[in-house]
């Protein structure tokens, strides 16, 4: 009797692990299949609006917002989600040769040449800014350096909006709006996201090379340069790429402090809002959308892995 009783209590155990085992994996896998649809949905919603430029960007003004064809005496309805089955360049034309931003008529090809001259120029001096506030902050002590990093860690929770009615009366009131040198000035901030990691690679290098470097004459500039940035190349390198593309598809500064010369962002505003305007639109943001993706297909094993390994560090 014991041992049936036993045998009944081990079996009872299986049936109710198993069940307990079944009802865990049912909640497992059904967690998964949502997360699964979740990140599928966010992944759709990345990538559908590069297939709406695309399929738009090849159609003609009269196939996207519909009408009547005389000629064959028949109405032509509105294509605004699917694919034309009369694909045209003629956008891509229109967009490549003529674009009127205000009273200024320019083309892509110039807009590029504008977004790249800025955007180098602004990434070179914010760079090197952040590069070197970074390293002193993060190698050398003395009466305030707290307080500084401090004070930039409360500012980056201000957003840039709040000051730009400031920023345009002194920019205006120095004679600066509209010119190369003031752009520069006003992106040359060394502060912000770039700062905060680049500051915490410095942080990791060990202070040991810049010893042994100083004990063969190495000045302090020269231990920045040759010893310090290049150990931390991945980083810097990373926020370069991050920073130059984030200065390419800024529209406010640009359109507002350098109107004169409209970059690739400022000139597809310009071409308005209407509905025969708009397959222009689309092949125009077609153009100044892949080389960006170009770009960070190339890099973006890089991009990745140095931002990993900071992360790591």
């Amino acid at each position: 009797m014991d041992a049936l009783t036993k045998k009944q209590i081990r079996k009872r155990g299986r049936y109710f692990r198993h069940r307990a085992f079944s009802s865990s994996a049912l909640k497992q896998k059904i967690i998964t299949w949502f997360i699964f649809i979740l990140f599928l949905a966010y992944a759709i919603s990345l990538i559908y609006p590069f297939v709406y430029l695309m399929i738009n960007s090849f159609k003609s003004p009269n196939e996207f917002i519909g009408g009547y064809d005389p000629i064959t005496d028949t109405r032509i309805y509105p294509n605004y989600f699917w694919f034309t089955s009369n694909p045209t360049i003629q956008n891509f034309i229109d967009a490549f040769n003529k674009i009127s931003v205000g009273s200024q008529e320019t083309n892509i090809l110039q807009m590029f040449l504008n977004s790249i001259f800025l955007s180098l120029g602004e990434t070179i001096v914010s760079m090197t800014f952040t590069c070197m506030a970074a390293y002193v902050l993060a190698k050398y002590t003395f009466k305030g350096n707290k307080l500084i990093y401090t004070i930039v860690l409360t500012a980056s929770f201000i957003p840039a909006v709040a000051s730009l009615p400031a920023t345009y009366k002194l920019m205006n009131d120095l004679s600066l709006m509209g010119t190369y040198f003031g752009m520069i000035i006003l992106n040359a901030s060394a502060f912000g996201g770039a700062f905060l990691y680049i500051h915490s690679y410095f942080k990791s290098i060990p202070w040991s090379f810049a010893e042994s470097a100083m004990m063969d004459g190495a000045s302090d500039f020269r231990i920045f340069r040759q010893i310090m940035v290049p150990l931390a190349r991945n980083g810097v390198l990373t926020f370069t790429i991050i920073r130059f593309l984030g200065f390419w598809n800024d529209y406010w500064y640009p359109s507002l402090f350098y109107s004169n010369r409209p970059t690739i962002a400022v000139g597809i505003a310009g071409l308005g809002d209407s509905a025969n305007a708009f397959p222009v639109i689309c092949a125009a943001m077609v153009l100044a959308v892949l080389p960006v993706l170009i770009f960070y297909a190339i890099f973006q094993k890089k991009l990745m892995l140095n931002t990993i390994d900071g992360g790591l560090k």
